[in-house]
């Protein structure tokens, strides 16, 4: 007896279709390898975000480089976002006002039904971003812990992200 090792995207290839296209609507840099269950890698926009981008932005972070690690399950489970560059310290991951695990990946829902089969990948992404935007204000000084819902719909920080690039800058 033979055991079947199709992984999703060999199960459902219309998915896969739907993930890069997904994907690359919001971060048009990532590639897509077909090893294992799949990863996306490279860097991320700095501001993927509905509202308008803080004047320079680049003064105030780097690209933010991913992998974004899909397993077997999906998409029944989530992907995982593994921050390549920066990487979380090893002394914030654990914590839950950094939404960082103890595996170095990016905690990015709140529960366990914040995800669903239908669920997009994109919006991980976007998170991610903005993850990475709180972790520069974090390592700056500005702030002391992460905001619980994140600068994708939470424009509380965008002053302060505002003020830290003059800061940056002048």
């Amino acid at each position: 007896m033979s055991v079947d090792s199709r992984t999703w995207w060999e199960d459902d290839p219309a998915r896969l279709e739907q993930e890069i296209a997904d994907v690359r609507a919001v971060a048009p840099l990532l590639t897509w390898t077909e090893e294992e269950a799949g990863w996306f890698e490279g860097p991320l926009p700095l501001w993927p975000f509905a509202r308008s981008a803080p004047a320079n932005i680049s003064d105030l972070l780097d690209p933010f480089v991913v992998r974004v690690e899909y397993n077997h399950a999906f998409p029944a489970a989530p992907p995982h976002i593994l921050p390549l560059l920066p990487q979380p310290v090893p002394t914030i991951r654990g914590f839950t006002q950094f939404h960082v695990l103890p595996s170095g990946r990016l905690c990015l829902l709140r529960d366990a039904d914040q995800w669903y089969p239908w669920s997009k990948t994109s919006e991980l992404l976007l998170k991610a971003s903005g993850w990475a935007i709180e972790f520069a204000l974090f390592e700056a000084g500005a702030i002391t812990r992460m905001s619980m819902s994140g600068i994708v719909i939470d424009t509380s920080h965008d002053e302060l992200i505002a003020e830290q690039i003059e800061t940056l800058t002048s």
